[in-house]
């Protein structure tokens, strides 16, 4: 894998399982929002897992859990139906062989501490 990202980081919301049709069956795509803190503020990222192995280990986890994800940076571009313009988005792909999701236990909260 030449395109690398590495984060850690709370997951956002649970996680969201989509199915898609395909040639021959359906393809299952799991899809994590983490929150990535950097000094003073805190970026949020969206994962799409296509790996089973990281997708077996992603469904597992909820919201409040810290999360170490590795994959591909990757920028999907679709026109628009509606107005005809194009709109995209970034996010991290995790594929089968190229990536991983680890859960790193539950974040603290203020009311723990």
């Amino acid at each position: 894998m030449t395109n690398r990202v590495s984060l850690i980081g709370k997951l956002v919301d649970a996680p969201k399982i989509r199915t898609l049709e395909a040639r021959g069956g359906t393809i299952e795509i799991v899809s994590l929002w983490i929150e990535a803190p950097s000094g003073d503020r805190s970026d949020r990222f969206t994962v799409e897992i296509n790996c089973p192995k990281a997708a077996a280990a992603a469904k597992a986890m909820r919201a409040g859990v810290i999360a170490e994800i590795t994959g591909q940076l990757r920028h999907d571009r679709w026109k628009d139906k509606a107005s005809g313009k194009w709109t995209g988005k970034v996010f991290v792909a995790v594929d089968p062989g190229e990536g991983h999701v680890r859960s790193k236990g539950m974040a603290e909260t203020a009311e723990a501490a």
